[in-house]
């Protein structure tokens, strides 16, 4: 009963490390494809590499005291893995999307990974002392044991762990969890005949022992040093809230008079605390250019919530408008609500549901439709398909318009993302119209990454015609500061779409196509 309790705890203590560790790059890493891919390789990797370790030390060795050992130092490994990864990450994020989080990974996680895997080799040898006749049988129990922990390690860490504790504390959590599994080893009963290279029996113990306390005291020290993360942001600005949930590691300050919400590394609200409906970010006034394309809209459907600023100045502005907004972070709904004065009002509802699920279940026909779904710096790629504008077609009202926020470059090799979406969105709909989003009137090169609005439509509609509504406020509606001078922005140049793809549900590589460098 104990070699299997081992392996159970050991194969549930893997997986968790490996989410855990993958949530842990996000700040500097993002939350993109290329972090999860350098995780899942880090750590095959070194369970590679452990599991032929492993099946040497357990025939030169041949006793199960080794397995506490390797237990233990796995243990002490995990627990100062969140230094190791704070201490790495600054160079590292200097790398690129590809081989940083790779490097980050390796360095930090490889050695407890590596050790981890060792456990199964191991445990089979320890197994086998009951004789060779049924070591198939017990070979297969304990893959079977290791792989459930697998199970319900990935479970309680992705459903209920990371959403609960911090990702730092957790990590060292596990760290702690191995080094108490490794005492567990000791009640294991040594093999008779010892290999020729097997030490004592108390000399195993004494070795476990001692490296158990090391992983104690380790991980008290480390856990003290990050379980109350500082009410003072990197920037100065005081923290007023902070939580890693199932999608981001979500961080709410202020400074200055300005209250910000940040997904990972990436700003997604920064408002006014003393109006909170001004927007201190200047794309999300822009999507107001959707009224210009439509100035009759009453039905708003804003898939994205982030801090609630646009549909507050949307319930204020326009009275005659009813706004329907989708998040999937149930955790964004509360912040939005208790930091960022998101209103209780008749003429909004809120969804907790993925976008596009949303989209294909409704039953409600709206004017406009906002997607602005960037989760940290990535996008979700089932929101940039073909097949979905496809589906929020189906549920637009006849002259109604789609506006998107990309953050991209117009031109240049930054601007892969922008011109596939671009080519995309215009096989569903035939007038587009791009708007360059400028900060405080400053000239920014075409070739930068900025916010961009795209808006989509059926409707035939003159450049003469879109611009006079602009001017004009769309007939004073609109009360946005410097919205008659948005017309300025409009992007007049040829969209170049030979060399990107129409991305569909089949083929739609986002995170290739975004180049923050």
């Amino acid at each position: 009963m104990p070699l299997y309790v081992t392996v159970f705890l050991c194969g549930a203590s893997l997986m968790g490390l490996e989410l855990a560790g993958a949530r842990i790059l996000a700040p500097a890493m993002g939350n993109s494809i290329f972090v999860w891919g350098s995780v899942i390789s880090s750590f095959m990797l070194a369970l590679s590499v452990g599991y032929f370790l492993g099946g040497i030390v357990a025939d030169r060795f041949g006793t199960r005291r080794t397995l506490g050992v390797v237990v233990a130092s796995a243990g002490v490994l995990t627990v100062v893995s969140p230094l190791v990864v704070a201490a790495v990450l600054p160079a590292t994020a200097e790398l690129g999307p590809r081989l940083g989080p790779l490097t980050a990974t390796t360095i930090a996680f490889f050695g407890p990974a590596l050790l981890l895997a060792m456990v199964s080799p191991i445990g089979v040898r320890a197994a086998s002392a009951s004789g060779l006749g049924h070591i198939g049988r017990s070979a297969g129990s304990l893959y079977a044991v290791s792989t459930g922990g697998s199970i319900v390690g990935t479970l309680a860490t992705s459903f209920w762990l990371i959403p609960a504790l911090q990702t730092g504390p957790l990590i060292v959590g596990i760290g702690i969890l191995l080094a108490c599994t490794a005492v567990v080893t000791l009640a294991l009963p040594v093999a008779p005949r010892p290999a020729p290279l097997e030490l004592a029996g108390r000399t195993w113990t004494t070795a476990v022992a001692g490296i158990v306390v090391l992983g104690l005291l380790l991980g008290s020290g480390v856990m003290m040093s990050i379980a109350e993360p500082g009410d003072v942001a990197e920037d100065g600005s005081a923290v007023l809230f902070r939580r890693d949930t199932q999608y981001h590691r979500i961080l709410v300050t202020e400074a200055g008079g300005e209250r910000t919400l940040r997904f990972d590394r990436s700003r997604q609200t920064s408002v006014d605390v003393n109006d909170p409906v001004i927007s201190k970010i200047r794309y999300p006034d822009y999507l107001h250019l959707a009224f210009a394309a439509n100035p009759g809209a009453e039905r708003v459907l804003v898939l994205g919530l982030g801090g609630g600023a646009l549909p507050a100045r949307m319930l204020r502005d326009y009275p005659q408008v009813r706004v329907d907004s989708v998040e999937i972070d149930p955790v964004v709904v509360d912040v939005a609500e208790r930091f960022f004065a998101l209103p209780e009002d008749e003429r909004l509802r809120v969804y907790i549901e993925d976008a596009r699920r949303y989209v294909q279940r409704t039953g409600e026909r709206y004017d406009i439709i906002v997607v602005d779904c960037y989760h940290a710096d990535a996008l979700p790629f089932h929101l940039t398909t073909q097949e979905f504008f496809e589906e929020i077609d189906d549920v637009l009202e006849p002259g109604g318009v789609v506006a998107y926020n990309i953050i991209s470059a117009v031109e240049g090799e930054r601007s892969d993302l922008f011109r596939s979406l671009y080519r995309t969105t215009g096989t569903v709909w035939d007038h587009l119209w791009v708007f360059p989003v400028s900060r405080d009137g400053q000239a920014e090169s075409m070739k930068a990454n900025r916010n961009i609005v795209l808006l989509a439509t059926d409707t035939r509609m003159s450049e003469t015609e879109l611009l006079g509504r602009i001017g004009s406020r769309v007939g004073g509606r609109v009360k946005v500061d410097g919205f008659d001078r948005f017309g300025e922005s409009l992007y007049r140049g040829l969209v170049e779409q030979g060399d990107v793809p129409v991305l569909t549900d089949t083929y739609a590589p986002t995170d290739s196509l975004i180049r923050v460098n």
